[in-house]
Protein backbone atom coordinates (compact mmCIF):
# COMPACT_ATOMS: atom_id res chain seq x y z
CA UNK A 1 0.00 0.00 0.00
CA UNK A 2 2.77 2.47 0.38
CA UNK A 3 3.52 2.05 -3.13
CA UNK A 4 -0.09 3.88 -4.23
CA UNK A 5 0.85 8.03 -4.72
CA UNK A 6 -2.33 10.39 -5.63
CA UNK A 7 -2.36 14.20 -5.77
CA UNK A 8 -2.77 16.11 -2.40
CA UNK A 9 -6.44 17.28 -1.90
CA UNK A 10 -9.82 16.55 0.22
CA UNK A 11 -10.12 13.38 2.03
CA UNK A 12 -13.54 11.48 2.43
CA UNK A 13 -15.29 8.42 3.51
CA UNK A 14 -18.56 6.31 2.16
CA UNK A 15 -20.18 5.40 5.70
CA UNK A 16 -23.13 3.88 6.66
CA UNK A 17 -26.08 6.63 7.88
CA UNK A 18 -26.79 6.44 11.18
CA UNK A 19 -30.12 4.74 10.72
CA UNK A 20 -28.22 1.87 8.81
CA UNK A 21 -26.01 1.62 11.00
CA UNK A 22 -28.36 0.98 14.46
CA UNK A 23 -30.07 -1.61 11.96
CA UNK A 24 -27.19 -3.26 11.33
CA UNK A 25 -26.65 -3.80 14.88
CA UNK A 26 -29.53 -5.47 15.88
CA UNK A 27 -29.93 -7.41 12.57
CA UNK A 28 -31.27 -10.72 12.61
CA UNK A 29 -29.19 -13.73 13.05
CA UNK A 30 -28.79 -15.97 10.13
CA UNK A 31 -28.40 -19.66 11.21
CA UNK A 32 -25.89 -20.61 8.24
CA UNK A 33 -22.15 -21.56 9.11
CA UNK A 34 -19.62 -19.18 8.05
CA UNK A 35 -17.57 -20.77 5.30
CA UNK A 36 -14.58 -22.96 6.79
CA UNK A 37 -12.02 -20.11 5.77
CA UNK A 38 -14.37 -17.62 7.68
CA UNK A 39 -14.36 -19.58 10.29
CA UNK A 40 -10.66 -20.05 11.11
CA UNK A 41 -10.33 -15.99 10.37
CA UNK A 42 -13.12 -15.73 12.89
CA UNK A 43 -11.49 -17.91 15.81
CA UNK A 44 -8.05 -16.23 15.16
CA UNK A 45 -9.50 -12.62 15.18
CA UNK A 46 -11.61 -13.76 18.16
CA UNK A 47 -8.11 -14.36 19.99
CA UNK A 48 -6.33 -11.42 18.82
CA UNK A 49 -8.84 -9.48 20.09
CA UNK A 50 -9.01 -11.09 23.45
CA UNK A 51 -5.06 -10.41 23.69
CA UNK A 52 -5.66 -7.13 23.15
CA UNK A 53 -3.31 -7.58 19.56
CA UNK A 54 -4.00 -5.49 16.57
CA UNK A 55 -6.34 -6.95 13.69
CA UNK A 56 -4.64 -5.99 10.58
CA UNK A 57 -6.08 -9.17 8.66
CA UNK A 58 -7.94 -7.13 5.88
CA UNK A 59 -7.02 -6.05 2.42
CA UNK A 60 -7.94 -3.34 -0.28
CA UNK A 61 -7.48 -2.00 -3.53
CA UNK A 62 -6.77 1.69 -4.69
CA UNK A 63 -7.09 3.30 -7.89
CA UNK A 64 -8.86 6.51 -9.54
CA UNK A 65 -11.78 7.54 -11.34
CA UNK A 66 -12.28 9.79 -14.63
CA UNK A 67 -14.53 12.29 -14.12
CA UNK A 68 -16.50 14.88 -11.78
CA UNK A 69 -16.22 14.05 -7.75
CA UNK A 70 -20.47 13.98 -6.65
CA UNK A 71 -20.32 12.32 -3.25
CA UNK A 72 -24.48 11.84 -3.02
CA UNK A 73 -23.78 9.81 -6.65
CA UNK A 74 -20.80 7.88 -4.78
CA UNK A 75 -22.64 7.14 -1.69
CA UNK A 76 -25.90 6.00 -3.81
CA UNK A 77 -23.11 3.56 -6.24
CA UNK A 78 -22.18 1.68 -3.08
CA UNK A 79 -25.62 1.65 -1.45
CA UNK A 80 -26.91 -0.59 -4.52
CA UNK A 81 -23.41 -2.57 -4.45
CA UNK A 82 -23.62 -3.24 -0.89
CA UNK A 83 -27.15 -4.38 -1.51
CA UNK A 84 -26.44 -6.82 -4.60
CA UNK A 85 -23.74 -8.69 -2.41
CA UNK A 86 -24.91 -10.82 0.50
CA UNK A 87 -21.99 -11.18 1.79
CA UNK A 88 -20.70 -7.86 2.14
CA UNK A 89 -24.27 -7.18 4.25
CA UNK A 90 -22.78 -9.37 7.19
CA UNK A 91 -21.26 -9.15 10.80
CA UNK A 92 -20.45 -11.83 12.74
CA UNK A 93 -20.99 -12.19 16.95
CA UNK A 94 -17.52 -13.66 17.84
CA UNK A 95 -17.79 -13.40 21.73
CA UNK A 96 -19.25 -17.11 21.99
CA UNK A 97 -17.84 -20.65 21.31
CA UNK A 98 -18.76 -20.78 17.90
CA UNK A 99 -19.80 -17.19 15.21
CA UNK A 100 -23.06 -16.33 14.77
CA UNK A 101 -23.29 -14.44 11.66
CA UNK A 102 -25.96 -11.62 11.36
CA UNK A 103 -27.42 -10.59 7.91
CA UNK A 104 -28.62 -6.82 7.30
CA UNK A 105 -31.68 -6.37 5.07
CA UNK A 106 -30.89 -5.08 2.16
CA UNK A 107 -33.40 -2.36 2.13
CA UNK A 108 -32.01 -1.13 5.34
CA UNK A 109 -28.28 -0.36 4.12
CA UNK A 110 -28.05 3.18 3.09
CA UNK A 111 -24.43 4.85 2.84
CA UNK A 112 -23.39 8.81 2.90
CA UNK A 113 -20.57 10.53 2.20
CA UNK A 114 -18.75 12.83 4.52
CA UNK A 115 -15.57 15.07 4.99
CA UNK A 116 -12.74 13.84 7.37
CA UNK A 117 -9.70 15.35 8.77
CA UNK A 118 -6.85 13.87 6.41
CA UNK A 119 -3.04 14.31 5.75
CA UNK A 120 -1.79 18.33 4.54
CA UNK A 121 -0.31 18.28 1.33
CA UNK A 122 3.35 18.98 1.46
CA UNK A 123 6.63 16.62 0.97
CA UNK A 124 4.97 14.18 3.62
CA UNK A 125 1.88 14.20 1.73
CA UNK A 126 2.52 9.82 0.17
CA UNK A 127 3.39 8.92 4.63
CA UNK A 128 0.61 10.58 5.59
CA UNK A 129 -1.54 9.01 3.28
CA UNK A 130 -0.41 5.50 4.07
CA UNK A 131 -0.42 5.91 7.29
CA UNK A 132 -4.23 7.37 7.10
CA UNK A 133 -5.62 3.70 5.29
CA UNK A 134 -3.48 1.89 7.39
CA UNK A 135 -5.67 3.73 10.74
CA UNK A 136 -9.02 3.51 9.00
CA UNK A 137 -8.28 0.13 7.82
CA UNK A 138 -7.68 -1.19 11.17
CA UNK A 139 -10.13 0.64 13.19
CA UNK A 140 -13.22 -0.57 10.47
CA UNK A 141 -11.93 -3.31 8.66
CA UNK A 142 -13.23 -6.13 11.18
CA UNK A 143 -15.54 -8.48 11.04
CA UNK A 144 -17.32 -8.40 14.45
CA UNK A 145 -19.33 -5.02 13.30
CA UNK A 146 -20.83 -3.68 10.27
CA UNK A 147 -19.97 -2.50 7.79
CA UNK A 148 -16.49 -4.04 7.55
CA UNK A 149 -15.38 -2.54 4.19
CA UNK A 150 -14.44 1.39 4.07
CA UNK A 151 -14.57 3.45 0.86
CA UNK A 152 -12.79 6.93 0.48
CA UNK A 153 -11.57 9.19 -1.53
CA UNK A 154 -9.03 11.85 -2.43
CA UNK A 155 -10.12 14.65 -4.31
CA UNK A 156 -8.15 17.18 -5.84
CA UNK A 157 -9.00 20.83 -6.36
CA UNK A 158 -9.40 21.39 -9.90
CA UNK A 159 -9.20 18.41 -11.05
CA UNK A 160 -11.85 15.98 -13.18
CA UNK A 161 -10.83 12.99 -11.78
CA UNK A 162 -10.29 11.85 -7.79
CA UNK A 163 -9.25 8.73 -6.16
CA UNK A 164 -10.94 5.93 -4.75
CA UNK A 165 -9.59 3.09 -2.31
CA UNK A 166 -11.06 0.68 -0.21
CA UNK A 167 -10.32 -1.99 2.20
CA UNK A 168 -12.53 -4.92 3.52
CA UNK A 169 -11.55 -7.48 6.07
CA UNK A 170 -10.85 -11.05 4.84
CA UNK A 171 -13.62 -12.93 6.24
CA UNK A 172 -16.13 -10.83 3.39
CA UNK A 173 -13.35 -11.42 0.08
CA UNK A 174 -10.59 -12.87 -1.47
CA UNK A 175 -7.85 -11.53 -3.94
CA UNK A 176 -10.73 -11.87 -6.89
CA UNK A 177 -13.46 -9.86 -5.08
CA UNK A 178 -10.74 -7.42 -4.37
CA UNK A 179 -10.00 -7.23 -7.95
CA UNK A 180 -13.60 -6.87 -8.94
CA UNK A 181 -14.73 -4.16 -6.68
CA UNK A 182 -13.90 -0.91 -7.87
CA UNK A 183 -15.07 -1.78 -11.94
CA UNK A 184 -18.45 -2.28 -10.49
CA UNK A 185 -18.50 0.69 -8.54
CA UNK A 186 -17.16 2.62 -11.20
CA UNK A 187 -20.00 1.43 -13.40
CA UNK A 188 -22.60 2.05 -10.84
CA UNK A 189 -21.20 5.58 -10.28
CA UNK A 190 -21.25 6.11 -13.99
CA UNK A 191 -24.85 5.37 -14.14
CA UNK A 192 -25.75 7.70 -10.98
CA UNK A 193 -23.93 10.61 -12.53
CA UNK A 194 -26.26 9.97 -15.69
CA UNK A 195 -29.21 9.82 -13.95
CA UNK A 196 -30.00 6.00 -14.79
CA UNK A 197 -29.80 3.13 -12.21
CA UNK A 198 -30.87 0.01 -13.49
CA UNK A 199 -31.63 -2.74 -11.03
CA UNK A 200 -28.68 -5.45 -11.67
CA UNK A 201 -30.51 -8.08 -9.36
CA UNK A 202 -28.40 -9.66 -6.73
CA UNK A 203 -25.29 -11.04 -7.12
CA UNK A 204 -24.34 -15.26 -6.38
CA UNK A 205 -25.28 -15.97 -2.68
CA UNK A 206 -21.81 -16.31 -0.66
CA UNK A 207 -23.89 -17.60 2.15
CA UNK A 208 -25.53 -19.92 -0.16
CA UNK A 209 -22.01 -21.22 -1.20
CA UNK A 210 -20.85 -21.65 2.46
CA UNK A 211 -24.27 -23.99 3.16
CA UNK A 212 -23.04 -25.73 0.04
CA UNK A 213 -19.92 -26.03 1.67
CA UNK A 214 -20.19 -27.46 4.42
CA UNK A 215 -23.08 -30.34 3.26
CA UNK A 216 -20.07 -31.41 0.35
CA UNK A 217 -17.81 -31.40 3.42
CA UNK A 218 -19.50 -33.32 5.57
CA UNK A 219 -21.46 -35.91 2.55
CA UNK A 220 -17.36 -36.61 1.55
CA UNK A 221 -15.84 -39.81 2.61
CA UNK A 222 -12.66 -40.21 3.93
CA UNK A 223 -11.29 -42.67 1.11
CA UNK A 224 -12.53 -40.21 -1.46
CA UNK A 225 -10.69 -39.72 -4.38
CA UNK A 226 -9.94 -35.74 -3.17
CA UNK A 227 -9.12 -36.73 0.20
CA UNK A 228 -6.47 -39.43 -0.34
CA UNK A 229 -4.65 -37.07 -3.16
CA UNK A 230 -4.51 -34.93 -0.06
CA UNK A 231 -2.78 -37.64 2.21
CA UNK A 232 -0.86 -39.51 -0.52
CA UNK A 233 0.83 -36.22 -0.86
CA UNK A 234 0.94 -35.09 3.20
CA UNK A 235 2.55 -38.44 3.56
CA UNK A 236 5.00 -38.78 0.83
CA UNK A 237 6.44 -35.42 2.41
CA UNK A 238 7.03 -36.34 5.69
CA UNK A 239 3.70 -35.63 7.16
CA UNK A 240 3.93 -32.15 6.63
CA UNK A 241 2.47 -29.22 4.67
CA UNK A 242 4.99 -27.46 2.32
CA UNK A 243 7.74 -24.57 4.07
CA UNK A 244 9.75 -22.07 1.55
CA UNK A 245 12.58 -23.87 -0.41
CA UNK A 246 15.22 -21.71 2.19
CA UNK A 247 15.36 -21.12 5.61
CA UNK A 248 14.27 -17.66 6.75
CA UNK A 249 16.10 -17.78 9.53
CA UNK A 250 13.12 -17.95 12.37
CA UNK A 251 12.66 -20.24 15.60
CA UNK A 252 9.81 -22.53 15.25
CA UNK A 253 6.92 -20.45 16.03
CA UNK A 254 8.55 -17.18 15.64
CA UNK A 255 7.03 -14.60 13.13
CA UNK A 256 8.26 -11.26 12.44
CA UNK A 257 6.68 -8.24 10.97
CA UNK A 258 5.86 -8.24 7.00
CA UNK A 259 8.09 -7.17 4.05
CA UNK A 260 5.83 -7.07 0.87
CA UNK A 261 8.86 -8.33 -1.89
CA UNK A 262 7.98 -8.22 -5.82
CA UNK A 263 9.83 -9.50 -8.97
CA UNK A 264 8.97 -8.82 -12.54
CA UNK A 265 10.11 -12.59 -13.85
CA UNK A 266 9.45 -11.94 -17.49
CA UNK A 267 8.14 -8.99 -19.87
CA UNK A 268 5.83 -9.28 -22.64
CA UNK A 269 8.34 -10.63 -25.07
CA UNK A 270 9.16 -13.50 -22.91
CA UNK A 271 5.64 -14.11 -21.61
CA UNK A 272 5.19 -14.68 -25.59
CA UNK A 273 7.90 -17.04 -25.87
CA UNK A 274 6.72 -18.68 -22.32
CA UNK A 275 3.10 -19.08 -23.97
CA UNK A 276 4.67 -20.81 -27.34
CA UNK A 277 6.48 -23.32 -25.33
CA UNK A 278 3.37 -24.29 -23.29
CA UNK A 279 1.27 -24.52 -26.45
CA UNK A 280 4.13 -26.59 -28.26
CA UNK A 281 4.22 -28.85 -25.48
CA UNK A 282 0.33 -29.54 -25.17
CA UNK A 283 -0.02 -27.42 -21.66
CA UNK A 284 -1.21 -24.21 -20.22
CA UNK A 285 0.25 -21.35 -19.21
CA UNK A 286 -0.07 -22.10 -15.42
CA UNK A 287 1.55 -25.34 -15.77
CA UNK A 288 4.35 -23.67 -16.94
CA UNK A 289 4.62 -21.00 -13.29
CA UNK A 290 4.55 -24.14 -11.78
CA UNK A 291 6.93 -26.28 -13.64
CA UNK A 292 8.93 -22.88 -12.61
CA UNK A 293 8.85 -22.78 -9.37
CA UNK A 294 9.24 -26.82 -9.06
CA UNK A 295 12.38 -26.35 -10.89
CA UNK A 296 13.25 -23.49 -8.40
CA UNK A 297 12.99 -24.83 -5.77
CA UNK A 298 14.58 -28.61 -6.87
CA UNK A 299 17.64 -26.58 -7.27
CA UNK A 300 17.86 -25.17 -3.98
CA UNK A 301 16.44 -28.26 -2.03
CA UNK A 302 18.10 -31.15 -3.71
CA UNK A 303 15.07 -32.87 -3.89
CA UNK A 304 13.75 -34.92 -6.68
CA UNK A 305 9.78 -34.54 -6.24
CA UNK A 306 8.10 -31.25 -5.67
CA UNK A 307 4.88 -30.50 -3.20
CA UNK A 308 3.23 -27.08 -3.27
CA UNK A 309 0.02 -26.05 -2.22
CA UNK A 310 -1.88 -24.07 -4.56
CA UNK A 311 -5.05 -21.31 -3.66
CA UNK A 312 -7.76 -22.22 -6.13
CA UNK A 313 -10.94 -20.07 -6.87
CA UNK A 314 -14.35 -22.12 -5.66
CA UNK A 315 -16.75 -19.50 -7.61
CA UNK A 316 -19.14 -22.08 -8.89
CA UNK A 317 -22.05 -21.12 -11.32
CA UNK A 318 -24.19 -17.99 -10.16
CA UNK A 319 -20.85 -16.78 -8.26
CA UNK A 320 -18.63 -15.58 -10.88
CA UNK A 321 -18.77 -11.71 -10.10
CA UNK A 322 -20.20 -12.38 -5.98
CA UNK A 323 -17.99 -11.01 -3.33
CA UNK A 324 -16.43 -13.12 -1.13
CA UNK A 325 -13.89 -15.43 0.24
CA UNK A 326 -14.73 -17.92 -2.73
CA UNK A 327 -11.36 -19.95 -2.27
CA UNK A 328 -9.92 -23.40 -1.71
CA UNK A 329 -6.48 -25.20 -1.35
CA UNK A 330 -5.23 -27.89 -3.52
CA UNK A 331 -2.07 -30.19 -3.29
CA UNK A 332 0.15 -29.99 -6.64
CA UNK A 333 3.34 -32.70 -6.71
CA UNK A 334 4.79 -34.30 -9.55
CA UNK A 335 8.66 -35.52 -10.11
CA UNK A 336 11.42 -32.90 -11.22
CA UNK A 337 14.44 -34.43 -13.49
CA UNK A 338 17.33 -32.72 -14.26
CA UNK A 339 15.90 -31.20 -17.31
CA UNK A 340 14.44 -27.55 -18.03
CA UNK A 341 11.33 -26.32 -17.91
CA UNK A 342 10.16 -27.91 -20.94
CA UNK A 343 10.84 -31.24 -19.52
CA UNK A 344 9.54 -30.69 -16.64
CA UNK A 345 6.10 -29.06 -18.16
CA UNK A 346 3.92 -32.23 -19.01
CA UNK A 347 4.53 -33.26 -15.53
CA UNK A 348 3.72 -29.83 -13.97
CA UNK A 349 0.38 -29.24 -16.44
CA UNK A 350 -1.07 -32.71 -15.58
CA UNK A 351 -0.32 -31.55 -11.59
CA UNK A 352 -2.24 -29.28 -11.58
CA UNK A 353 -4.89 -30.38 -13.49
CA UNK A 354 -5.39 -33.02 -10.94
CA UNK A 355 -5.38 -30.42 -8.17
CA UNK A 356 -8.17 -28.43 -9.92
CA UNK A 357 -10.12 -31.82 -9.20
CA UNK A 358 -8.99 -32.46 -6.23
CA UNK A 359 -10.21 -28.67 -5.00
CA UNK A 360 -14.09 -29.57 -5.75
CA UNK A 361 -13.72 -30.84 -2.33
CA UNK A 362 -13.40 -28.51 0.47
CA UNK A 363 -9.18 -29.16 1.98
CA UNK A 364 -10.93 -28.36 5.64
CA UNK A 365 -12.58 -32.24 4.93
CA UNK A 366 -8.92 -33.62 3.82
CA UNK A 367 -7.30 -31.88 7.00
CA UNK A 368 -9.83 -33.28 9.43
CA UNK A 369 -9.66 -36.87 7.98
CA UNK A 370 -5.61 -36.83 8.03
CA UNK A 371 -5.47 -34.62 11.40
CA UNK A 372 -7.95 -38.07 12.93
CA UNK A 373 -5.88 -40.48 11.14
CA UNK A 374 -2.03 -38.97 12.25
CA UNK A 375 -1.19 -38.58 8.66
CA UNK A 376 -0.50 -34.92 9.35
CA UNK A 377 1.59 -33.23 11.64
CA UNK A 378 -0.78 -30.50 13.27
CA UNK A 379 2.11 -28.36 13.59
CA UNK A 380 2.82 -27.59 10.20
CA UNK A 381 -0.81 -25.89 9.73
CA UNK A 382 0.52 -22.92 11.21
CA UNK A 383 2.07 -21.16 8.75
CA UNK A 384 2.26 -23.60 5.30
CA UNK A 385 3.76 -21.95 2.07
CA UNK A 386 0.95 -21.33 -0.36
CA UNK A 387 1.11 -20.38 -3.84
CA UNK A 388 -1.48 -18.31 -6.45
CA UNK A 389 -1.70 -17.20 -9.88
CA UNK A 390 -4.17 -15.45 -11.37
CA UNK A 391 -4.28 -13.93 -14.98
CA UNK A 392 -5.52 -10.35 -14.49
CA UNK A 393 -6.36 -10.36 -18.04
CA UNK A 394 -9.50 -12.71 -17.83
CA UNK A 395 -11.35 -10.36 -15.43
CA UNK A 396 -14.40 -8.44 -16.33
CA UNK A 397 -13.24 -5.06 -15.20
CA UNK A 398 -10.13 -5.35 -17.99
CA UNK A 399 -10.30 -1.77 -19.89
CA UNK A 400 -11.88 0.10 -16.98
CA UNK A 401 -9.40 2.78 -15.36
CA UNK A 402 -10.45 1.69 -12.46
CA UNK A 403 -8.83 -2.03 -13.07
CA UNK A 404 -6.25 -0.64 -15.74
CA UNK A 405 -4.94 1.60 -12.93
CA UNK A 406 -5.76 -0.56 -9.80
CA UNK A 407 -3.25 -1.85 -6.93
CA UNK A 408 -4.17 -4.29 -4.86
CA UNK A 409 -2.76 -4.56 -1.37
CA UNK A 410 -2.78 -6.34 2.40
CA UNK A 411 -2.36 -5.51 5.74
CA UNK A 412 1.18 -5.79 6.79
CA UNK A 413 1.05 -7.99 9.60
CA UNK A 414 3.20 -10.33 10.99
CA UNK A 415 3.95 -13.94 9.36
CA UNK A 416 5.94 -16.89 9.41
CA UNK A 417 6.56 -17.84 6.11
CA UNK A 418 7.34 -16.24 2.13
CA UNK A 419 4.59 -17.93 -0.15
CA UNK A 420 3.93 -16.72 -3.81
CA UNK A 421 1.19 -14.73 -5.45
CA UNK A 422 2.16 -15.27 -9.19
CA UNK A 423 0.16 -12.52 -11.13
CA UNK A 424 0.18 -12.31 -15.48
CA UNK A 425 -1.13 -8.81 -16.83
CA UNK A 426 -1.13 -7.96 -20.63
CA UNK A 427 2.86 -6.65 -19.79
CA UNK A 428 4.73 -9.29 -17.64
CA UNK A 429 4.73 -11.98 -14.92
CA UNK A 430 5.69 -10.79 -11.75
CA UNK A 431 5.51 -12.39 -8.18
CA UNK A 432 4.56 -10.64 -4.92
CA UNK A 433 6.16 -12.24 -1.07
CA UNK A 434 4.92 -10.95 1.74
CA UNK A 435 8.26 -12.37 3.57
CA UNK A 436 9.61 -11.59 7.36
CA UNK A 437 11.68 -8.19 7.89
CA UNK A 438 14.81 -9.71 9.67
CA UNK A 439 18.10 -9.99 7.79
CA UNK A 440 18.13 -13.90 7.53
CA UNK A 441 14.77 -13.65 5.49
CA UNK A 442 15.80 -10.80 3.53
CA UNK A 443 18.76 -12.22 2.40
CA UNK A 444 17.03 -15.87 1.51
CA UNK A 445 14.31 -13.60 -0.52
CA UNK A 446 16.81 -12.06 -2.16
CA UNK A 447 18.99 -15.83 -3.23
CA UNK A 448 15.06 -16.94 -4.35
CA UNK A 449 14.04 -14.30 -6.05
CA UNK A 450 17.04 -14.36 -8.41
CA UNK A 451 16.86 -17.77 -8.95
CA UNK A 452 13.22 -17.41 -10.12
CA UNK A 453 13.78 -14.89 -12.18
CA UNK A 454 16.62 -16.81 -13.56
CA UNK A 455 14.68 -20.04 -14.25
CA UNK A 456 11.79 -18.28 -16.22
CA UNK A 457 14.55 -16.27 -18.32
CA UNK A 458 16.00 -19.40 -19.28
CA UNK A 459 12.92 -20.94 -20.19
CA UNK A 460 11.70 -17.95 -22.39
CA UNK A 461 15.36 -18.57 -24.17
CA UNK A 462 14.69 -22.01 -24.38
CA UNK A 463 11.27 -21.37 -25.98
CA UNK A 464 13.05 -18.97 -27.97
CA UNK A 465 16.09 -21.17 -29.45
CA UNK A 466 13.60 -24.19 -30.21
CA UNK A 467 11.27 -21.70 -32.47
CA UNK A 468 14.57 -20.67 -34.29
CA UNK A 469 16.00 -24.37 -34.83
CA UNK A 470 12.45 -25.16 -36.31
CA UNK A 471 12.57 -22.17 -38.46
CA UNK A 472 15.69 -22.94 -39.53
CA UNK A 473 14.85 -26.74 -40.29
CA UNK A 474 11.50 -25.65 -42.50
CA UNK A 475 13.86 -23.35 -44.53
CA UNK A 476 16.57 -26.45 -44.88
Amino acid sequence: MSTWTTTPGRVLHVRPTAEAAAAAASAPVDAGPPSFLQGDHLRAYAARRAAGGVHRAWTGVASHLTGPFDGAALARALTRFVRRHEGLRTWFDVDGAEPVRHLVPADVVAFETVEVPGPEAGPAWDEALTAHLTATFDAGCRPDSWAPFALGVVVPAGSSGFAVFWGCDHAFTDGASQLMVLSELEELYAQELAGASPDAGPAGSFLDHARAEHALAAGTPPDAPEILAWSDAVTAHGGRLPRFALDLGLAPGETAPVRIRTATLLDATGLARLDALAAAHGARFTGAVFAGIALTDARLTGAADWFGVTVVGSRGPGLETAQGWLCNFAPVTFPVGRGGLAEVLPEADAAFRRARRVATVPVHAALGVMLVGGVLDPASLGSPQLISYLDLRRFPGVGRRAYDEGLHFTGEGRTANASLWVNRDHERLYVVMQTPDVPSAQAATDRYLAELTATFVAAAGDGAARREAAGAGRLG
